[in-house]
């Protein structure tokens, strides 16, 4: 393993986890050291919209598991992992759903879920595919491009997670700026890239050898290489399916460190980044006049007491109400001071929900007293000793310093 992506990450986490204001990207940081250490890479299925993304990650997972349709049908990342056939919703609130395969359009569908109104973090599927056989996560993302702007959003979102991508374009559309620029991000984060091309079975060899060339010749251009291996399939008649999965496996299984190092340097860039502006937010937050901080400390406060007022309403499901004014407490504060606030969201498997309303009343209270004691101390409301606010500032400064240090030897 290369120690110094590992060693240059386990760094900036110890750095971002002393200083509360950088909790949530500290918490992204670790997330990339045990990917790293437990060598977990995830492969994504990317792409623009209606280039049988779905259709051909069924073809290489030999098993119908992901829902098509005529029309774009995945809105939510849809995860697949090896194990006895199931599949799981999971949901924001941390709520965990076991559901039949034959009802997963009713979650990951933009005709039954339209704007995720349901509240879907993920689909997680099990099958026992030799594909996945060695460790592997296979991910099905949203089509970008479509008229439904929450499934762009969500691809951008994930391609930030995907190690390696299989990106797919098809011989029905040449490729055109949306694809170039989705492109283009994936590049910032993901460590391998997999260029297939469907739907051959729709065009004579000519026109395929011409588009195969074209598209080559375009793509070498944009990943600044010399030569980009294509894989021409088409996941309706499996044509070249075997092929681009045996490749893949094959080069996971060889080079899965050297993809994953690759992948950690990228994102680990991108956290660093995050929290350069994190600490930049921070700073206007601090130099707030008084008048203006007073405004938005009431504002959290009046947030704060409204939730305590619900929580007492409350007579059962404690656990997921919990989880529900943590992300609403975490969108309040970004809101109103351009912060990341960091929560750990509880998996709650469905029934159980154990927790009784005293439990519950006294973890609301602790809650809401964390956030606002934190608060007050990060941003040095109304601090009037001096050496305290001289030693936080110094403390920002040396963190600005030992971030932009990594940074720039990544």
């Amino acid at each position: 393993m290369n120690n110094n992506v590992l060693e240059q990450a386990r760094k900036t986490y110890q750095f971002l986890s002393g200083d509360e204001a950088c909790s949530g990207q500290a918490q992204h940081v670790k997330m990339l050291i045990d990917k790293l250490e437990n060598q977990d890479v995830t492969v994504s299925m990317i792409g623009q919209f209606k280039r049988g993304k779905s259709t051909l990650a069924n073809a290489i997972l030999e098993d119908d598991v992901l829902p098509v349709g005529i029309v774009p049908v995945t809105s939510a990342v849809t995860k697949v992992v090896y194990g006895k056939r199931a599949a799981e919703v999971h949901y924001q609130n941390g709520v965990v759903e076991p559901v039949e395969f034959s009802r997963l359009s009713e979650f990951i569908s933009e005709q039954e879920n339209s704007n995720n109104k349901l509240g879907v973090e993920s689909v997680i599927l099990h099958t026992p595919s030799k594909f996945l056989k060695n460790g592997l996560t296979f991910v099905d993302t949203p089509g970008v491009g479509s008229f439904h702007k929450n499934n762009t959003e969500t691809a951008y979102h994930y391609m930030k997670e995907s190690d390696a991508v299989i990106f797919l374009l098809s011989v029905d559309s040449p490729i055109n700026q949306i694809e170039i620029d989705f492109l283009h991000n994936t590049k910032e984060f993901a460590g391998k890239f997999y260029f297939a091309i469907n739907k051959t079975d729709i065009v004579d060899d000519n026109d395929l050898t011409a588009y195969v060339d074209y598209c080559k010749k375009l793509l070498c251009e944009m990943m600044e290489v010399e030569e980009i291996t294509m894989f021409p399939v088409s996941a309706k008649s499996g044509r070249g399916v075997e092929e681009l999965k045996k490749f893949i496996i094959k080069d996971c299984k060889k080079s899965a460190r050297e993809i994953l190092e690759e992948s950690t340097e990228k994102k680990l860039k991108d956290a660093i980044t995050s929290a350069l502006t994190q600490l930049d937010f921070y700073w206007k937050a601090m130099n707030m006049e008084y008048k203006e901080l007073d405004q938005r400390f009431e504002t959290i406060s009046k947030t704060v007491d409204s939730i305590k007022e619900k929580a007492a309403g409350y007579e059962a499901g404690f656990e997921i109400h919990l989880n529900e004014m943590k992300l609403q407490l975490s969108e309040k504060v970004l809101t109103l001071f351009g912060m990341e606030y960091h929560y750990d969201i509880t998996q709650l498997p469905a029934g159980l929900v154990t927790m009784d309303k005293g439990e519950f009343l006294r973890q609301v209270e602790m809650l809401c007293e964390d956030l606002i004691g934190t608060l007050n101390r990060i941003l040095l409301y109304r601090e009037e000793n001096a050496y305290t606010v001289v030693r936080r500032i110094n403390n920002i400064n040396k963190l600005t310093r030992q971030l932009r240090k990594i940074r720039s030897e990544l």
